[in-house]
């Protein structure tokens, strides 16, 4: 039993942090000699004391809040680059890793879990000079979704994403990227790359089912150019939960990858559900580099599907 930092960001899930904080801790000082306690306060606290408890060789960093607490935790750690198992509460909207993982998405769940758990490898993967466990996606897509609202999410959950997805792919707005990869070089124009690392992207896991958090693999998705009638026929197999054919997308596995804009444009990403890196995108995974906490028995946390609203395709 050696010393664990668990790092929490009070703010995460409307404040919801405060509400599991004790239950956590209890939790923890049951497998552990010492949990130091630290609350974050302004981006990149998670980062830095993350580093700190690799460095100083604690057995362990947990930490809890939503997607981008999570990022910044798994960025300490990979900059430290030290051996240290890795758990984390999930308090995010859409929390694709505790998806992937199966880790439950209630937080008195997911820390009852920690009685009855094991540990398991899962990739990470780094672009540019940073360190991502779940996605990067460039397009109009990530651009709409960066504007969806915390009223938005609070209401309708992932599928706020998927609302606002769907509506920016209607304007048909493309850019052209420059693909080079393990398997060669590729011109495509295109309104959404999206680089994945697990099976579950804004809670649907239509994009890459194949995948796996420790296969070694980045599953790159180029989508190609879509009609109105394609999103039409698109929107009931995506609900359904079926796979998203080659008619709508290619999807390569691949394990580096440079993707440049050809077009001379402005052009932002998004990253495990935050703002991500400009341009070029140079990335390349860390095989099984996590060890994480996840429960002995596993159960989807699956996606309820909602009626999309036919006031979707007016105005």
């Amino acid at each position: 039993m050696g010393r664990c930092m668990l790092i929490i960001n009070p703010t995460a899930g409307k404040e919801r942090a405060k509400y599991y904080k004790d239950d956590i801790l209890r939790q923890l000082r049951k497998m552990f000699a010492h949990v130091e306690l630290r609350e974050t306060g302004r981006a990149g606290d998670a980062t830095l004391w993350a580093k700190e408890a690799a460095e100083n060789k604690y057995e362990a960093v947990f930490c809890m809040g939503g997607d981008g607490t999570l990022n910044e935790t798994v960025n300490g750690l990979a900059q430290a680059n030290e051996p240290v198992k890795f758990g984390f509460i999930p308090l995010g909207t859409v929390n694709d890793l505790a998806r992937a993982l199966h880790i439950p998405l209630h937080p008195e769940e997911a820390i009852r879990m920690l009685d009855d758990c094991k540990i398991v490898q899962a990739d990470i993967a780094k672009v540019n000079d940073k360190y991502f466990v779940n996605t990067v996606a460039a397009g109009i897509l990530p651009e709409a979704v960066g504007k969806v609202s915390i009223e938005q999410k609070t209401r309708l959950g992932p599928m706020a994403y998927f609302l606002t997805g769907i509506k920016a792919l209607q304007s048909r707005e493309t850019s052209l990227f420059k693909i080079e990869t393990d398997l060669g070089t590729v011109i495509r124009r295109s309104p959404l790359v999206v680089a994945m690392l697990t099976n579950s992207v804004g809670s649907f896991n239509n994009l890459a089912p194949c995948a796996k958090v420790d296969d070694g693999k980045i599953w790159l998705a180029v989508f190609k150019e879509f009609s109105y009638f394609d999103i039409i026929k698109a929107i009931p197999e995506i609900l359904a939960g079926l796979p998203i054919n080659s008619e709508f997308m290619t999807l390569t596995q691949v394990t580096r990858a440079r993707i440049s804009l050809v077009d001379d444009e402005c052009l932002s990403t998004n990253m495990d559900g935050d703002k991500g890196p400009d341009f070029p995108l140079e990335m390349e995974v860390m095989p099984s580099f996590l060890t994480v906490y996840v429960p002995k028995k596993t159960v989807s946390a699956g996606f309820i599907p909602l009626v999309v609203p036919k006031e979707l395709f007016h105005g």
